[in-house]
Parts: C-alpha cells; structure tokens; sequence
C-alpha cells in the first residue's frame, strides 16, 4: 500500500535532474529562456557534427547549411512558446525546404533527413551539460522534453516532404535525379529563407509589443 502523502506536499512531482540529482521541474517560460540563449551554440555544434559526417561537403553548401540550422535553432522557441500557431508553420517551411537543399545536393532522403536528426542528439547533449533553470530547481519536466522531441519529429518528416517532393517533380518533368546545386539554386534557396526570417522577425516584435497589435 502507497504511503499517504504528508499535509502541505505539493502536488506537482520532481523530476530527476540529468545528472542524477533530483529536482523539481523548470517552468515552460525557463524552457524558453534556454532555449533562446543555446540557440546559436546549438546551430553552430550541429553543423560542426553535420561536417564530420558528410562526405565532400561543397564550402557553399555548408555556408548555406548554418544558415538553415541557424533559423531552425531560432524557430524552437517560437514553436514551444504563446505563439506556437504561428511558429510551427515557419518550422514547416524551414525543414521542406532543407528536404528540398538535400535532394539537390544528391542526397539520398535517408541521408538528409540523418542530418536533421542530429539535432536531437545535440539537444540532449545541451540539456545534459547545462540543464534549464537556476540552484536546485533545475532539470526538464517529461511534457516540455516531449514537446521538444516533438519538434524534432516535425522537422524529420517535412524534410522528408521536401526531399520526396523535390525528387517527383524533377523526375516528373525529365529533369532526372540532381547531384549538385548551383549558385542560382543557393540564390533562390536564400531568397526562401529570407522570407521566412521576414516572418519569424515579423512574429518576435509581435511577442515583444503585442499591444500594438491589438
């Protein structure tokens, strides 16, 4: 038989911390805060594990593949905080059109999408050298670590969508199976990013002044 519970014990359980400390969970608003300030070191290790995996990687193509990284890093908050609606769709956006780098660079739709995946690993990486919140209130609650799986999960399967979709349609209209970008391709691949960070500026001075807005 499970022991009472003694008068005044808080109903929200601890979690144990990734060090094996047990601590109660950080706030949703911490979560954010993290993920704010590791977004760049966390863009700039996922390339760095990106390279070591990838096989002749063209200089071009890897400085476009920061920027990627760099936007979809930036995009997680967004995609875990109050305006999630909005965010999600820009992460969408984001992974179809790496799905759709992937395939121009001749890579297979396992390959690009193995690339993506490295963003869970680095994740929990982070989250193990330096959980989210402060003293002894430190480590990830089960829903926010789930959430951020989730995220992940969408970025794998929009990239998959862009990488199948780029495929069909090459071999739709006889183009056959690309094996190398060009300099137009990266100029028109940028100018997509360009409208995304457009939108995802848009959304963050919308959170950060909503009443004008109202």
């Amino acid at each position: 038989m499970a022991s009472p519970k003694p008068p005044g014990s808080t109903s929200r359980p601890g979690v144990p911390h990734l060090a094996g400390v047990p601590a109660q969970a950080v706030s949703l608003d911490e979560v954010l805060i993290w993920l704010q300030r590791h977004g760049r070191e966390m863009a700039d290790r996922w390339l760095l594990e990106l390279r070591s995996r990838s096989r002749d990687l063209d200089p071009e193509d890897e400085r476009l593949l920061g920027e990627f990284l760099q936007l979809i890093a930036e995009l997680l908050p967004k995609c875990l905080g109050a305006y999630r609606q909005q965010g999600l769709p820009l992460l969408h956006q984001g992974a179809e059109l790496y799905g759709h780098l992937a395939a121009l660079r001749g890579l297979a739709a396992g390959e690009g999408v193995e690339e993506v995946q490295l963003l869970r690993e680095v994740l929990l990486r982070f989250l193990y050298r330096d959980p989210p919140g402060e003293g002894q209130v430190r480590g990830l609650g089960l829903r926010e670590l789930l959430q951020i799986s989730r995220l992940v999960d969408q970025a794998v399967t929009h990239t998959s969508i862009g990488h199948t979709d780029t495929l069909f349609f090459k071999l739709f209209h006889g183009h056959g199976v690309p094996d190398s970008t060009s300099r137009e391709t990266r100029v028109e691949i940028r100018e997509q990013l360009e409208d995304i960070r457009k939108e995802l500026r848009s959304l963050v001075e919308f959170e950060m002044d909503p009443e004008d807005h109202q």
